[in-house]
Order: C-alpha cells, then sequence, then structure tokens
C-alpha cells in the first residue's frame, strides 16, 4: 500500500498557523462579499409577484441534473460548446478537489493517502489542463471567432485572465511542491502536469528557494481565488448560481402552452398584462440575471434572421438593466414594434441553456398592450372578428361547410357514434387554399374507413390567435365555449390538420377543464400507413423536402409522422433542409403574425424558400395550414420558387392513393 501522509501537505504543509488564520478570514470574507451582493439582487427578484402554480419537486430536480449538471443544452458541435464544457467539468471538479482536500487535512480522518491519493492527482491534473485550453479556447474565440451574437464587454477579459491564473498557479504550486518535497517516481507520474514541470522548469533550484517559492504561489493563488469569488456579482460568473436557479424555480409547463391569466387576479390587482418589472413573477425576473448572453437564442430568432426589430437577447438584457437601474415602464425599454414582431415560434426558448421563457415575457407584455388598447389595423380587425364571429376571416359560421361541397362529411349529427371528431379549424374551413387540405383529409380518412365527424357550424375559433397576440379575455372566452361544446357531444378524440389547433387543444384546454386525446392528422394518417389501410408507396419519383411547422415538430416534438406520411425512409429523392425536426425554421406566421402586414424585405418565408430551393427539392412538404400559405407567397417571391409545389402531407398522400389504384 502506498503511504502518502506527508504529501496531504501539499496546501498547508508549508503554511504557519497564523498564515492560516488569515487566509481563512480572506476567503470568508470573499465568499462574504457576494453573498451579500446576490441578497441584493434577490431583493430585486421578490419585487416580482409570486407565481401560484404548484411545485413537482421530482420534475424539478431532474430538471436540475439534465440542464445544469449535464449541460444538456450546450453540449453540440460547437467551439463554444467545447471551451464551455471543458471550463465547466474542470471548475467543478477543481472545486470539489479542494474541498476533499480541505476535509481530509483538517477533518478527524485523514484519508488522503493510498491509491486514493493517486487518483486524486491524477484527476485533478487531468482536469486543471482541461480548464487552462478551456480559458485559451475562451480567449482565441473573443479575440479572432467571436459570433455577433455572443455577448462581451471588458469584463469578460478580467475573468478569463483570472480563471487561467488559478489554473496556471494551482499547477505551479503543485510543481514546487513536489520539487522540495522530493517526491519520486513511480507516485510523481500520477501528478502527471506537476512532474513535468518540475522536471523541465525547476532543474537546479535549491529546496529552500523552491519551498520560498512555493509559499509566494500559494497565496497569489489563494488570493486569486478570493478576487475571483468577490468578483461573481459584477462578472458574467454570476449565471452559474443564477442559472441553475431559474433552470430549478422556472414553472413545469408544455412548451406550445402560455400562462393562464387568472380573473381573480386581475379584479385584485387590475393587472391584465405586465406593464412594469413588479408585474412580472419572481421566477422571471430571476431569469434575467440568469443570461449569460451567449446568442443563442437570436442566433436561432426568425425575426432576427429577418431584419425584424427583435432580438430575444436584446429583450432580457434590457428588461435585466431596468430592474437593475429600479426602473418600472417596460414599455419605455421594450418597444411595441419589438414585441409585435415576435412568431412565439419557440426556438429562442428550446435553445437557452438556461431554460429563459423569452415567449412568456414577451406574450405578457403583449396583454398589457391590448389591455390599453395598443393594437391596429388587421390584426386588431382578426381578434374583433374573432369576437363576433368566431373566426378570424369575419365569415359566418354558417358558412363553415362550404367546403364540403360536392361530397358528402358527417357531422355530429349525423354520425354521433363517431369515434373521432374532425377538427377542421378556421383556416380551413374559409381559406381556399386550405380547404384542399380539409377535402383531402376527409377523402383519405373514408378510404380508411375511419369513423369521425365534424361539428359545422358548431365548430369556433379556438382561440389561438387571440391568446399569442396577447387578447387573454378573448381566448378564455373561445376556450370555455369551445370545451362546452365538446362535452356535450362527448368527445374523447380529436384529430385536426392544423398545428395550433392541436397544440391548443391538447396544451391549453386541459387549464379549463378539456382533457381530450389530440393528434394532429399527421400522426393519425402515419398510423392508418402503417397499418396498410393507406399507401404511401406511389411517389413521382420528383425530389421533396419537408418543412416542419413549429408548434408540430418543435412546441410538440412530433417530427417522424411527417415524414412516414410521405415515406421519406424509402425515398431516395427526399431532401433534409438543414433546419429540420425540433429544429426548423418558422414560415412566419405564428405569433398571430398571419394577420399583420409585414414589408416584403422581411419576411421570414422568403428566407424558408431559399433553404428549400437550395435542396433542389421539386416539391415542398407541409402539415400545416398557415405554413401553408406562407411558403407559397414565400416560393412565388423568390427565383427558382416557381419552379417548386407546395403540398400538404395529406394532399400528398391522396395523390399516391390514385397512382396506386390506377398502377
Amino acid at each position: 500500500m502506498i503511504n502518502m501522509n506527508n504529501a496531504t501537505r501539499e496546501v498547508f504543509g508549508n503554511i504557519a498557523p497564523w498564515m492560516r488564520v488569515v487566509f481563512f478570514l480572506i476567503m470568508a470574507l470573499s465568499i462574504g462579499w457576494p453573498a451579500w451582493q446576490i441578497s441584493v439582487r434577490a431583493r430585486l427578484w421578490r419585487k416580482g409577484h409570486h407565481d401560484t402554480r404548484e411545485w413537482n419537486w421530482r420534475v424539478r430536480m431532474q430538471r436540475f441534473l439534465v440542464y445544469a449538471l449535464a449541460q444538456k443544452r450546450v453540449h453540440r458541435k460547437s467551439l463554444g460548446a467545447l471551451l464551455h464544457l471543458m471550463l465547466f467539468s474542470g471548475f467543478v471538479v477543481l472545486t470539489i478537489g479542494t474541498i476533499l482536500l480541505g476535509i481530509a487535512y483538517d477533518g478527524p480522518y485523514n484519508f488522503h493517502h493510498g491509491w486514493y491519493y493517486l487518483f486524486y492527482e491524477l484527476t485533478l491534473d487531468v482536469f486543471g489542463l482541461a480548464f487552462i485550453i478551456g480559458c485559451l479556447l475562451a480567449m482565441y474565440r473573443r479575440a479572432f471567432h467571436r459570433k455577433p451574437s455572443l455577448g462581451h464587454n471588458a469584463s469578460d477579459w478580467w475573468l478569463l485572465g483570472v480563471l487561467l491564473s488559478l489554473g496556471v498557479t494551482g499547477f505551479a504550486v503543485e510543481a514546487l511542491r513536489m520539487h522540495y518535497t522530493q517526491v519520486q517516481p513511480p507516485v510523481a507520474y500520477w501528478s502527471a502536469l506537476g512532474w513535468l514541470i518540475n522536471t523541465t522548469f525547476l532543474r537546479g533550484l535549491d529546496v529552500a528557494s523552491a519551498q520560498t517559492m512555493h509559499l509566494a504561489a500559494w497565496w497569489l493563488h489563494a488570493i486569486l481565488v478570493a478576487v475571483f469569488f468577490a468578483t461573481i456579482p459584477v462578472n458574467r460568473f454570476l449565471h452559474v448560481i443564477t442559472g441553475p436557479a431559474n433552470i430549478v424555480a422556472r414553472p413545469e409547463q408544455p412548451m406550445g402552452a402560455l400562462v393562464a391569466l387568472s380573473m381573480e387576479e386581475v379584479e385584485r390587482t387590475g393587472r391584465t398584462g405586465v406593464n412594469s418589472i413588479s408585474d412580472f413573477t419572481r421566477q422571471q425576473l430571476l431569469s434575467l440575471d440568469a443570461c449569460m448572453e451567449c446568442g443563442r437564442c437570436e442566433d436561432a430568432c426568425p425575426a432576427t434572421a429577418a431584419g425584424k426589430p427583435l432580438s430575444p437577447k436584446a429583450v432580457v438584457i434590457d428588461l435585466r438593466n431596468l430592474m437593475s437601474l429600479g426602473g418600472e415602464d417596460v414599455h419605455r425599454t421594450i418597444h411595441d414594434e419589438t414585441l409585435w414582431a415576435c412568431t412565439m415560434c419557440q426556438a429562442c426558448v428550446q435553445e437557452c441553456p438556461v431554460l429563459i421563457g423569452h415567449v412568456d415575457l414577451i406574450s405578457d407584455m403583449r396583454r398589457d398592450l391590448i389591455g390599453e388598447g395598443k393594437l391596429s389595423g388587421p390584426p386588431a380587425k382578426a381578434l374583433q372578428q374573432i369576437g363576433s364571429q368566431s373566426n378570424p376571416y369575419g365569415r359566418s359560421n354558417s358558412e363553415r361547410m362550404a367546403w364540403t361541397q360536392g361530397f358528402e362529411v358527417p357531422t355530429v349529427e349525423s354520425n354521433p357514434s363517431f369515434e373521432y371528431l374532425l377538427w377542421v379549424g378556421c383556416a380551413a374551413s374559409f381559406d381556399p387554399r386550405a380547404q384542399k387540405v380539409a377535402r383531402a383529409t376527409v377523402h383519405l380518412l373514408k378510404q380508411a374507413g375511419v369513423n369521425f365527424a365534424v361539428l359545422g357550424p358548431e365548430e369556433s375559433c379556438t382561440g389561438d390567435p387571440a391568446r399569442r397576440i396577447g387578447d387573454e379575455f378573448l381566448f378564455q372566452q373561445r376556450a370555455r365555449t369551445n370545451v362546452e361544446t365538446l362535452t356535450r357531444h362527448k368527445v374523447k378524440k380529436i384529430v385536426t390538420p392544423c398545428p395550433h389547433c392541436y397544440n391548443t387543444l391538447k396544451n391549453e384546454y386541459p387549464q379549463f377543464g378539456g382533457q381530450y386525446y389530440v393528434q394532429h392528422h399527421s400522426t393519425l394518417l402515419a398510423e392508418l400507413v402503417g397499418a396498410g389501410r393507406l399507401s404511401n408507396g406511389a411517389s413521382n419519383g420528383d425530389p421533396i423536402t419537408l418543412h416542419d411547422p413549429c408548434y408540430l415538430a418543435r412546441a410538440n416534438g412530433e417530427v417522424d409522422a411527417t415524414r412516414a406520411v410521405i415515406g421519406a425512409a424509402n425515398d431516395a429523392q427526399y431532401r433534409e433542409m438543414p433546419r429540420c425536426g425540433k429544429k426548423t425554421f418558422c414560415c412566419g406566421a405564428g405569433g398571430g403574425r398571419m394577420w399583420f402586414e409585414e414589408a416584403p424585405s422581411q419576411r421570414v418565408s422568403v428566407l424558408r424558400s431559399h433553404e428549400a430551393i437550395a435542396t433542389g427539392a421539386r416539391t415542398l412538404a407541409t402539415a400545416c395550414p398557415f405554413c401553408l400559405n406562407m411558403m407559397t407567397d414565400g416560393m412565388a417571391g423568390t427565383q427558382g420558387g416557381e419552379n417548386v409545389k407546395v403540398l400538404d402531407i395529406a394532399e400528398l398522400l391522396l395523390s399516391r392513393q390514385a397512382s396506386g389504384a390506377r398502377e
């Protein structure tokens, strides 16, 4: 057994007792100061109101393990992810190692010897080296390869300099300790980097000088540690505390669901949305301090990419600055056009490593704008028509069955024993292009022998556009009316060709007692294909690509069914766009933007059309009536787009039934 009791003195063995007292006093002050500073920040967070939603500790702890410790959203093939992994793992391991050393030296039992000591030394050397490399890569990235969205200021160089100095002085302390204690191989090999420094740079150094230099290096290292801790509240490293705290504190809810506004709370406070900093919840204010300005939200934002006046990162930073300066009126800081630019595609939320809810922040501020009557033009008219006509198109509900002209569609009256309710949606009921999708879906369901029915004139808008534009009262009115209708007809299963209706019925109607088994038509059609009741094998051979709708793929995680419907796995001509699946790129219609006017130069659909055309596809498949219209318009305004057909997956599948029958 290897006995290394003497080696446990590597930190304190050369330090006089009075120096140790001074050291502990310095460390106490360096930790106490930032603790007080963080408590000052906490008082700012507490200006927000308490979120009354229940805590599920199991879910929150699981989230902490996955997103805080395992860094799930940080890992990807990029220099930033690599250096962050090296910095994070190195910092954590070195911190744990230092704590263990202190416990072993000052505790009742010295366990710092034998094989444990050897593995301890090797582990700390490996992660210490990773930590230094991570610092150097971070410096290189900020100096030569910093992307525009990455936040940066002078204090970042200070922080990286301190961290790098901590790593370097740590190894200097190790090498000097090994030199004056004359640690020899094979034991020395386990402190690999310290042994290398010792044998390379410290040859010929006498023991007394090494001991003096060790003491000086140790004090320098200790002072750097104290400086590092003391400056945490004023540099980017604060996110190491606030990030995990936000990950745990953020309420659990489906990505596609917005928070329901309590009417009782509105009556009590008179607040319909967020007008001032104190109108946010405490967790939302905490989330502002959790942002480390990595820029991933901005990189993923379709509004930013299209040149609209919105950056999710800037919204968070501006609100944080407002909170820090003691300001209140959020609309003086976040302009109205910035809030209206959001498509609520949730890309920023999906990308954020610390789970900041950018969309919730924007939604809450939009609600206040609606409450103050600060919306005009087509979107205001759409809201008015949802309230008066039960749809944003302003058509009479008696016309909801106009799309069925020429063929019979079962209704809840004619087929009260239906299994599936086909929720047609406003777009497929009134928009001429989307009506073709409704007809194709009905033909497929009939051909597969599915027992279904539609509500007809009893169907009304789910309220999705109203909620996302910011009219929560109108949304709740529509939701309660629809839940009553669905309850009256004893609806249990719903299928719909609209991802927005699907998301609202599945994730938001439970807030009002509406519990249903909801499927997007892609899922049911994929099941029918898999069961052999429909065929998708008769492709025309043209190259084809797929645009994933945000509220189907990203918000609800459904990416396989759409591909199964069009037979992507067995189609040699299928082309995937770079941004696809859960990482899809928005068409630009979400968040109520379908009803806004916008300049041709700022159309998100044009950017997406370029991506689709670049694949060489002659057919662009999608699975959303809004995406269908937006991508059709995008192709019309893009060179080469005239050669690309835009079709819903139901239309494609129906055409293959006809082709298969002819064959």
